[in-house]
């Protein structure tokens, strides 16, 4: 029989080795950990993981796809620049997403689904680490959920990723802002839906969104870190 001790551990499945190296290197895109314009060396990354290129190469390819990374010919790649062109095109496009979303939460989302919206009434601190960045995503991404739609739901989670990173670099600004007026308005989003009125909540997202826009291109402006 053979000894215990002596065979390997497993080695951990492909699969997860590449969602591990994709989950990480987005989320230090995202949190600006690796800045825009950072260089992306595949033989950096792999010995870093402690993998082969292979799944390194996997994830960029997806990171290039999702608009995180882009390929510099015979460079290898870079993490994307953000403009404020891009900036205010990202917020456009999402409040455009969240309105359709608005609408269909109202036809598909049942009477308790709408009900268990009340807990973003008030922000928590303590329940996210990331503050109100992270009470503000959450309300946002549960807002998708309830459309029903699995496209629409990963268009607008695509969408807070590339927002997320945005606002990481403009978390000046978040810090000036009044939560509870942040709040105050997706308590008005919320009695919206409640009430099944799909116009208004659609009207209250963009103004939600429009008005975020204005803030944090404001201070993207003055930190002059975009291109």
């Amino acid at each position: 029989m053979e000894n215990v001790a002596s065979i390997s551990p497993a080695s951990p499945p492909a699969r997860l080795l590449r969602l591990d190296v994709l989950r990480e290197l987005r989320e230090d895109i995202v949190l600006c950990r690796l800045p825009p314009g950072a260089e992306l060396r595949e033989a950096e990354l792999a010995e870093r993981f402690g993998v082969s290129k292979s799944p390194v190469r996997d994830a960029l390819s997806r990171l290039v796809h999702e608009g995180l990374v882009i390929v510099m010919p015979r460079q290898g790649y870079r993490v994307a620049s953000i403009s404020l062109r891009d900036v205010r095109d990202m917020f456009e496009y999402r409040a455009v997403l969240e309105a359709a979303c608005l609408r269909a939460v109202v036809r598909n989302a049942s009477d308790e689904q709408l009900r268990s919206l009340d807990r973003f009434r008030r922000f928590d601190e303590a329940a996210y680490e990331d503050g109100f960045i992270g009470y503000n995503r959450d309300f946002h991404s549960r807002l998708a959920e309830l459309c029903g739609n699995a496209r629409l739901v990963g268009a607008v989670a695509a969408q807070m990723d590339q927002m997320d990173r945005v606002v990481t670099m403009s978390v000046t600004a978040m810090r000036r802002s009044d939560p509870a007026r942040l709040v105050a308005q997706h308590g008005s989003i919320i009695d919206a839906l409640q009430r099944r009125d799909a116009r208004r909540a659609a009207t209250l997202v963009e103004r939600h969104i429009g008005a975020a826009q204005k803030r944090v291109c404001s201070a993207l402006e003055k930190l002059a870190i975009l291109e």
